[in-house]
């Protein structure tokens, strides 16, 4: 995969605030598998805060990410903005979280691909129907899909077959 541009060197960093900023676009998600997102463009601003042994770094996103429609497909751009706040110490790895990162004494730099990737993928609304929540003519839901899917639902008829299993069951009883 090569080097990463979401390291951050952070020895021989004066005490004090220091600032980064990073794009991230739709090549970022590439290396995560099971990614829904078709394009993207997110500016983030990473202000590390070095206080001695002990840093945190305060991470403010916004953007766009392009995703699809869970009703009729259709591609939109869906805004995402946020504030994270990650803490870095040296010590025992395995005691790292989703809000603390512990590295081994030494480590000079970290990457924080995968904390940018979990941050970006919780601002993902869980339900993506735009064309409901939007003002009228922002998005219109494919029409054409729509239709397709009607078609396609299942009869809702009773169906004897399954009644007769049904009488089987009961029956055992």
């Amino acid at each position: 995969m090569g080097k990463s541009q979401y390291k951050i060197q952070f020895g021989g960093l004066s005490i004090g605030e220091h600032q980064y900023e990073f794009e991230i676009t739709e090549k970022f998600f590439e290396q995560f598998s099971d990614n829904e997102i078709t394009k993207a463009r997110i500016n983030i601003k990473a202000n590390l805060i070095k206080q001695g042994s002990l840093m945190q770094i305060l991470f403010d996103y916004e953007g766009t990410l392009g995703l699809s429609c869970d009703r009729c497909l259709v591609d939109y751009d869906h805004p995402i903005e946020g504030h994270e706040k990650l803490v870095i110490k040296h010590g025992n790895p395995e005691e790292s979280n989703d809000e603390i990162l512990v590295l081994r004494e030494g480590v000079e730099e970290a990457d924080f691909s995968q904390y940018l990737y979990e941050y970006i993928a919780t601002a993902i609304p869980s339900r993506k129907v735009p064309c409901e929540d939007l003002e009228e003519g922002e998005v219109e839901c494919d029409e054409d899909t729509l239709a397709k899917f009607n078609e396609t639902k299942v009869d809702t008829e009773p169906n004897p077959e399954w009644d007769q299993l049904k009488n089987i069951k009961f029956n055992n009883n």
